[in-house]
């Protein structure tokens, strides 16, 4: 039944597909072309990569974190909320815990499909460089598992719209900005370091980054996929807080 759900999703999504994939795409092609080939020009190889080579690899895993970020809050909500989709479902055999499981699914398809065709765009420019970036897959996956389960706990919690303000400000952005997608980490001062090398996106861009370079970082493929794994505490989380909100 949660392929039953995530099916129900994806038949609604492509009756929008092409507004949703200018959503997902256009931010990181931006942050690709103005600043990788901008200010790429102005800034000397790091670690021997040229800076958009050092730059394409993190924007696959940011943009797979916002697609399944904003699917997993903003539309999980809608239907839960504004639509009362849950509540009809519900009539059906299908219950709720298999509506979360198929959202959160659903979620990390939709960052999956983002991060596919913005790969394609690097491809296009030139910018894989090894057959054993296909692992990067692995990372793009647990990516959408983590963060579809964490918005779907925020879904519990929120009462508006507003509120998830709060998740993409002063989650998200952090996450987008100090997780190695942009600069090394070991050039922030060293309280800020510790707190980046935990940070859940810091092994993904870690492992896109370095398989595209003909390296398998296991450490970060490793950590990449603990990190996937905490989206089943945080989707049974999610559940029960959801459950509280609609069965009564």
């Amino acid at each position: 039944m949660i392929y039953k759900v995530w099916y129900r999703n994806l038949i609604v999504w492509t009756k929008y597909i092409k507004p949703s994939l200018v959503a997902n795409l256009g931010e990181p092609l931006l942050y690709l072309l103005l600043m990788g080939y901008g200010m790429g020009k102005l800034v000397p190889e790091i670690n021997g990569i040229k800076y958009i080579d050092f730059l394409a690899p993190g924007l696959i895993l940011s943009s797979a974190m916002y697609a399944a970020s904003f699917e997993a809050t903003i539309s999980s909500y809608t239907r839960m909320i504004t639509q009362k989709t849950y509540d009809a479902i519900m009539v059906t055999p299908v219950n709720l815990s298999e509506i979360v499981s198929g959202e959160i699914l659903w979620s990390t398809t939709k960052g999956l499909i983002s991060s596919v065709f913005f790969v394609a765009i690097m491809a296009t420019f030139g910018l894989v460089h090894s057959w054993i970036f296909i692992v990067s897959i692995v990372a793009v996956i647990m990516d959408g598992l983590f963060f579809s389960a964490l918005s779907m706990v925020f879904v519990g919690f929120s009462h508006s719209y507003e509120f998830f303000n709060y998740f993409f400000t002063l989650i998200l952005t952090p996450f987008f900005l100090f997780s190695g997608i942009f600069f090394p980490i070991d050039t922030l001062p060293e309280w800020i370091r510790h707190i980046a090398l935990y940070m859940p996106l810091t092994p993904m861009v870690d492992l896109a980054r370095m398989s595209n370079n003909g390296i398998l970082d296991y450490n970060a493929l490793v950590l990449s996929i603990i990190m996937g794994l905490l989206s089943i505490p945080m989707g049974i989380i999610s559940y029960k807080l959801i459950k509280k909100r609609l069965i009564k």
